[in-house]
């Protein structure tokens, strides 16, 4: 045994003073305050707050009996009547070995749950251990969620591990939640908080009236009745006669011939063959050319635009869409060369190109944008219902992400579960076992015990050592009482403080010896 005493009366407040107690016999001297009767005091009430810093390993194992001043003071000082001691009486001394063995059997009951309590003491530790390696394991998974823009979605459960851990052990993981996304999503929620994004453009295609088409494929030539109409036609070259006109009838002399063949007559039969009825054609050409080109010009470039500033769309997406883009441009620019070149030779016909596979891909993609969009602004519109879908997602996902940390954890408490259960049963069975036996010891001693034998034994001593003024009898009313008494004196009077110091010193003496011996209640093991 070792006693540790710390911080009371004269021993130092911040180390421990150690006694080693472990001899059958330990004798303790020393001079006046130095803290022998601190010691004695220790062991007479260890649970007295003045040694709430001792320690004394193992007292739990003993039954620890003091004879000193606060003995005395307890049980005589300050008691008019004295608690009686239970022995067994001499006729039933055989039972002794009896309840001898059923007290052993008690302490091995006492060690054996004892042992199991402590076996139960190491699973709850090493459950703990392995749940507080899980919690780090999370944590430190996590790092990077937890100083994303989700941060904000975890406000109260970031704090500390454990508060983190417990809050994502209650949900259920899901698949299916790519936390990316959700980052990405949070983060123009919140950078579009309040703020809805307009709808991309529809592509519409360029519609060309069957009158156009037939306008287009037409071959445009003089109807009139010049004496030169009849040659250009035969010889189909009506659009050499209008570059000509255009470039080289400047003056009288022939470009070809050098002659003066140009004169009035000849101007004027040129001019005949491109009438108002020919002219009024080629502008219409010039129209198609200047609306087509316009609008087609404008709708690609606003198309461009939305795709290149909506935010909802990756950039994967962005660079697919607008090649569509770019497919159609090159189309457009080769049907205004197709449209030049009409106006430039009316007498040719020309059909415009249209792609409808790539147009119909195009319009496919921007319905998709607009549903993303619109399904963006109804989350701005409902910001808060947004915010709490995203949160739950969150940690749903989160707790899929961890979820190897958990199985490994569900494991560990299924082991515990299985090993605590059986021993917890294992100590029901002890404690039942250890209730009967005491039950039956109890029963051994109320039939067996009495007080009578150390009031025999005491006042016999008084007797042998020659004391006949005072002597121990049964309290009158309290049959398990001592009291002191003198021969013809009330018993109601407190005989002890009228004894001399020597007596005092003798009865108190002669009843410590016999509480050594027995017991001062019957259910005492």
């Amino acid at each position: 045994m070792k006693l540790k005493l710390k911080n009371v009366t004269s021993y130092h407040k911040e180390y421990f003073t150690e006694l080693d107690l472990s001899k059958k016999i330990n004798i303790l001297y020393g001079q006046n305050g130095c803290g022998k009767s601190t010691i004695s005091n220790y062991f007479y009430n260890p649970k007295d707050t003045a040694y709430k810093e001792c320690v004394c390993e193992p007292i739990d194992n003993y039954r620890t009996l003091v004879y000193n001043s606060k003995y005395i003071e307890d049980n005589f000082y300050n008691a008019k009547e004295q608690k009686g001691i239970f022995t067994l009486s001499q006729k039933n001394a055989e039972i002794e070995k009896i309840l001898s063995e059923k007290e052993e059997l008690n302490k091995s009951l006492a060690h054996q749950h004892k042992e199991k309590k402590e076996f139960i003491e190491k699973l709850h530790e090493a459950k703990n251990k392995k749940e507080q390696e899980c919690i780090n394991s999370i944590w430190n998974k996590t790092k990077d969620i937890r100083s994303s823009e989700l941060k904000q979605l975890m406000k109260g459960q970031i704090g500390s591990k454990a508060t983190f851990y417990y809050h994502l052990k209650k949900y259920t993981p899901q698949t299916d939640i790519d936390i990316k996304s959700l980052i990405q999503s949070y983060s123009k929620l919140l950078e579009f908080k309040g703020k809805e994004i307009p709808l991309i453009t529809p592509y519409k295609g360029y519609i060309l009236s069957e009158e156009t088409q037939k306008t287009l494929s037409t071959p445009i030539i003089d109807s009139s009745n010049s004496y030169l109409s009849e040659a250009i036609k035969e010889l189909q070259n009506i659009d050499w006669i209008k570059q000509g006109k255009e470039q080289y009838l400047n003056g009288e002399i022939c470009p070809f011939c050098q002659r003066d063949t140009i004169d009035d007559n000849f101007i004027k039969a040129i001019e005949s063959i491109f009438d108002e009825t020919y002219s009024r054609k080629v502008d219409q050409i010039q129209q198609i050319k200047l609306s087509y080109d316009n609008a087609i010009k404008n709708h690609h470039e606003e198309i461009k635009s939305n795709i290149l500033s909506c935010e909802v769309i990756n950039q994967d997406e962005k660079d697919k869409s607008l090649s569509y883009v770019k497919a159609l441009e090159t189309i457009a620019e080769k049907n205004i060369k197709l449209l030049d070149n009409k106006i430039e030779n009316p007498s040719i016909s020309i059909v415009l190109e249209f792609e409808k596979s790539i147009e119909e891909k195009l319009l496919e993609d921007i319905e998709q944008y607009n549903n993303k969009i619109n399904e963006f602004n109804d989350k701005v519109k409902r910001f808060n219902n947004s915010e709490i879908d995203i949160r739950e997602k969150m940690w749903a996902a989160i707790r899929d992400l961890c979820s190897a940390e958990f199985e490994i954890l569900s494991d560990c408490e299924r082991n515990f579960q299985e090993k605590y259960e059986n021993a917890a049963s294992f100590m029901q069975e002890i404690k039942r076992k250890e209730e009967i036996n005491t039950n039956e010891i109890n029963e051994l001693r109320n039939k067996t015990s009495s007080v009578d034998a150390t009031i025999d034994a005491i006042n016999s001593r008084l007797k042998f050592l020659g004391i006949s003024g005072f002597s121990i009898d049964k309290h009158a009313e309290l049959k398990d009482k001592y009291i002191i008494s003198r021969d013809g004196n009330n018993r109601k009077q407190d005989v002890y403080r009228a004894l001399s110091e020597g007596e005092k010193t003798l009865i108190t003496c002669l009843y410590f010896l016999e509480c050594c011996k027995g017991k001062t209640s019957e259910n005492d093991t």
